[in-house]
């Protein structure tokens, strides 16, 4: 017990060094009051300001769960878990599926605070009332899409503009109540450059008491995604929330109302279904009181395809943690599941842990470096294992620079400690006075810190005498300002011995200590600052905001071995100073008079070691310290211009280098980018600045593989990018062998021709592509939009390169109100538009296609098909599917199709296709279990084709 308390005094008294202690349950909290201000949502921003990448130290950890279709194929609703490390801070809460996770499922546009609320002054009748300037930041993740945004304000017009901080190509959209005193949304539309609408029409509340005088403020805290729609105004998902809410305590006041994503719907195809539990407790804790307990992929009958359950425990920080991962087995969803994926978490550092090495040795350990409740090991449902072991980053600091620390003051634990130098033991008789004598070391005549640590482990008198107590005085060099009492009651618990703990200021040489009282007998000890040898480590590494990197990644084959079969290894040093971090932190684009922000680290220098093939590769990564700040002028004010920022911020590759096992160089990667300023973008606040949008004009790829010293071969890849859309306008391909082909892209946007596409912000779409051979075209091709009515293709067109004629080779004759095709024409002759028609009939609720017939025109087959179609809306289960095989054969064998070519086919939604019937009535029958696997293929008499068994190996 006294070597702990020596030592948390030694740490108080020479440097605000962090101790770490088990977190107590918080009651009380209001989300409302702090900047993310909804838990399981607003750690969504982490992937935005610091991305999954090498040059961030952030691994990707996810586990895809479940897959919704759409009628669209580029859109579909996906549910993933994924694992951040940053989202692990003692500031961040348990999401609803455990601290450090999040749920990407739909959408959502999640806000931060910014210092206030930024519609805080909402009536202009209150006296303090102003048009202050909007800084909130926010960030939107929805289906292949994430970034974020902030509102501009013109004061003078009381005018907003939204302000796109991420470099891609989408419109934001927003409607407002009526209140002109400042801006309140009420909704979003995010449109990409596909024409794809993403509607936040839902959107949770909360309720701020921060501003002292404008305190209870109602706001809304995030949108969320309600609808994705196609140009054609077509509803390909939609998305239903659990709206609660809670008042304050004791009043009718509305504190927050709670939106969680409920289902997720796919017309005519099915749903995902989330289920939640509400932990009372966790109310006013560093909790969301909903967690998921379960997610159901339904077909559009509402039968079970898969599903997922969730195990959770508190172990960290009191905070929800996900363990266990369960895929439930519908063969029996009570008993034991199908698949589990167990999850394990380093344990949290208490100061109870805190060794005596923690400042007095010279191998300090600090539990601001010890990554504490972090993701430690992932067992995989087949057995293996897969352990993740984090470190604290570290960023760039030059500490070999002259005093950079001295004997005189504790400025850095990473490199000074508490040394002891001398012990003096004493033993002085009751009533006398004895003098020792010690020696300081150090410079001469430099004051310095000396501890004293003085323990009298026996007093005189004994106890059980008159006297009240006991004393054993002691003073340095007969300095009465350096004098001690050091007393003991006489309690027969203590036995008469006390401790106490001194800093005085002594200069190195020879000092005396004289000790005198009641008399007794321990040691005096006597410690100084020290510092290990130099060269010091060019690195902070117990800065708390600056999160956590991954150190190695390991691989089992089970959780029962104790060696890894496979380590993947990161080293973050500059490559050719290994004695110095190559991390620096950078901020996010916002303009905060706070000081609580946390950096984001990144590094120049990454090496990967993979000891499976004992060679490596060094990344080299470029930031925005890399396009150094300018002065600027901005609103009258000189400041500095910090270009490219929204770019560099996450790192960009700059170059990659291979290694084998002989640290030979065997491939080499280059890449050379060109980036150009958004002039007509207006400003955002940076660290230190302003900086406007980016994107990348141009880049320059080259790659070397390395046949022997110095002999190499070669190839280039150049890109340049379109200015409106920021895709790739032309891409130049140099083979190693000096071939050279090159693509030329066409977007719709400035095109007359195309000006329906523009007008529905589709102008992502390629609409011409040229393909060069050394200079020559060898192919080129138009999609062309001319339908009336819709904005689907009409027609691909090919363009003859010897004497520039055209050729129709597929035409698009007909959509039906989904946007499938119905009939389309091959292989078009330009003179008589004669070619080869080809008929899809498209059943279960228009979602998939269940006959093609080759050589037919809708108007060859009229109502002929209405039967099955409806026979397949109502296919639900093997009786209905009977029925439907029957009555395609029947249909496959009309004698209004004999001159036609028709395959059909049956399927079990989300699951796969069930059947399918050529023209000769040889058919393929498609086997599942109860968990969609497949299980065989059969032929039409019932003859195994192929058969799967699926062996997973138990988990320890």
């Amino acid at each position: 017990m006294k070597k702990i308390l020596k030592l948390l005094s030694i740490i108080a008294a020479v440097a605000p060094v962090h101790i770490f202690s088990q977190q107590q349950p918080i009651s009380d909290i209001n989300f409302g009051d702090l900047s993310k201000p909804v838990p399981s949502v607003s750690s969504l921003a982490t992937y935005t300001d610091a991305p999954v990448s090498l040059a961030t130290g952030v691994p990707d950890v996810n586990f895809p769960l479940l897959g919704l279709s759409s009628n669209d194929k580029n859109i579909a609703a996906n549910l993933s878990l994924q694992y951040h490390p940053l989202n692990m801070d003692t500031t961040e809460a348990g999401s609803e599926v455990g601290i450090g996770w999040s749920m990407f499922a739909g959408g959502v546009i999640s806000r931060e605070i910014v210092d206030e609320l930024d519609e805080r002054y909402d009536d202009t009748g209150f006296s303090g009332y102003k048009k202050n300037k909007f800084n909130d930041i926010y960030y939107y993740n929805l289906p292949g899409i994430s970034g974020k945004f902030k509102f501009e304000r013109n004061t003078d017009t009381n005018t907003f503009q939204v302000v796109n901080l991420t470099p891609n190509h989408i419109k934001i959209e927003y409607t407002r109540d009526n209140n002109t005193a400042t801006l309140i949304t009420t909704s979003f539309t995010i449109t990409d450059d596909n024409g794809y609408k993403y509607i936040f029409d839902d959107f949770s509340q909360n309720r701020s008491y921060n501003h002292p005088l404008l305190s209870g403020t109602l706001f809304k805290s995030a949108f969320y995604l309600t609808q994705i729609k196609n140009a054609n105004n077509v509803e390909l998902l939609n998305f239903t929330y659990q709206k609660d809410n809670k008042n304050k305590p004791g009043t009718g006041e509305l504190l927050y109302q709670f939106c969680k994503l409920k289902t997720i719907t796919s017309p005519g195809i099915g749903s995902i279904v989330i289920d939640y539990n509400y932990d009372t407790p966790l109310e006013g804790t560093m909790n969301d009181p909903y967690s998921i307990t379960k997610v159901s992929l339904k077909n559009n009958n509402m039968g079970i395809i898969s599903q997922y359950g969730f195990e959770y425990s508190m172990q960290v920080e009191n905070k929800r943690t996900l363990t266990r991962i369960n895929k439930i087995n519908l063969s029996n969803p009570t008993g034991t599941p199908l698949e589990t994926t167990k999850l394990l978490y380093t344990e949290y550092y208490f100061n109870s842990n805190l060794g005596e090495d923690r400042a007095c040795s010279a191998n300090p350990t600090n539990p601001n470096t010890t990554p504490v409740g972090t993701l430690y090991k992932v067992i995989l449902p087949t057995g293996g294992m897969v352990e993740y072991n984090f470190e604290a980053n570290q960023y760039y600091k030059n500490k070999n620079v002259p005093d950079y620390v001295t004997p005189e003051s504790f400025s850095d634990p990473e490199v000074q400690f508490i040394q002891s130098f001398v012990n003096v033991d004493f033993d002085v008789p009751n009533g006398q006075t004895k003098t020792y004598t010690f020696q300081v070391p150090g410079e001469p005549n430099k004051f310095k810190p000396i501890y004293v640590d003085f323990q009298a482990t026996k007093y005189y008198p004994s106890y059980g005498l008159s006297e009240p107590y006991s004393n054993v005085d002691y003073v340095i060099d007969n300095d009465p300002n350096l004098t001690n009492i050091c007393y003991s009651f006489n309690d027969e618990a203590l036995e008469g011995s006390a401790w106490s703990f001194k800093t005085l200021y002594l200069t190195p040489g020879i000092h005396s200590i004289k000790i005198y009282g009641t008399g007794g007998h321990g040691t005096a000890g006597f410690s100084h600052i020290a510092s290990i040898p130099t060269p010091y480590k060019n690195a902070v590494s117990n800065d708390k905001k600056a999160g956590i990197r991954i150190k190695d990644i390991k691989y089992y084959n089970s959780a029962l071995d104790f060696v890894a079969k496979k380590t993947v290894s990161y080293d973050y040093s500059v490559f050719n100073d290994p004695n110095s971090s190559s991390g620096y932190g950078f901020y996010p684009e916002m303009e905060s008079t706070s000081s609580d922000y946390a950096p984001v680290i990144l590094y120049r220098n990454v090496k990967v070691t993979n000891d499976s093939d004992n060679g490596y590769v060094n990344y080299y990564f470029k930031n925005p310290n890399d396009y150094p700040k300018t002065p600027y002028t901005y609103n009258g004010n000189e400041t500095k211009f910090w270009p490219y920022y929204n770019i560099t911020k996450s790192g960009v590759m700059e170059k990659k280098e291979v290694f084998n096992n002989q640290n030979q160089l065997v491939a080499a990667v280059n890449y050379d980018f060109t980036f150009e300023t958004l002039d007509q973008m207006p400003e955002v606040s940076v660290d230190g600045g302003v900086t406007k949008k980016a994107f990348i004009k141009n880049t320059k790829v080259i790659t070397r593989d390395y046949t022997g010293a110095n002999r190499f071969v070669e190839s280039k890849v150049e890109t340049e990018f379109n200015p409106v859309n920021f895709k790739a306008a032309s891409v130049k391909e140099t083979s190693s062998d000096g071939n050279v082909m090159e693509r030329a892209v066409t977007y719709s946007a400035g095109s007359t021709e195309y000006q329906n596409l523009e007008n529905a912000y589709m102008n992502g779409l390629p609409v011409k592509t040229e393909i060069k051979n050394n200079g020559k075209l060898i192919s080129s091709s138009m999609v062309k939009y001319e339908n009336q009515g819709n904005l689907y293709p009409s027609s691909v067109v090919n363009i003859n390169a010897n004497d520039n004629t055209s050729k129709v080779t597929i035409k698009y004759d007909d959509y039906d109100s989904k946007g499938n095709v119905r009939q389309f024409t091959s292989n078009q002759d330009t003179t008589t538009d004669a070619g080869i028609s080809t008929v899809i009939i498209w059943g279960y609720n228009q979602s998939f296609p269940i006959a093609k017939i080759e050589g037919a025109k809708l108007s060859d087959i009229g109502s002929l098909a209405d039967d099955i179609i409806l026979k397949s809306n109502a296919d639900v289960d093997i009786s209905s599917e009977t029925t439907l095989i029957n009555a395609l054969d029947n249909f496959r064998n009309l004698s209004a199709l004999k001159n036609f070519v028709v395959t059909t086919y049956t399927y079990d939604p989300l699951v796969g296709v069930t059947t399918v019937t050529p023209a000769d009535g040889i058919r393929e029958i498609y086997k599942y279990d109860n968990n969609g696997k497949l299980t065989s293929v059969a032929d039409v008499n019932g003859n195994i084709i192929k058969d799967y068994k699926y062996n997973i190996k138990p988990q320890p």
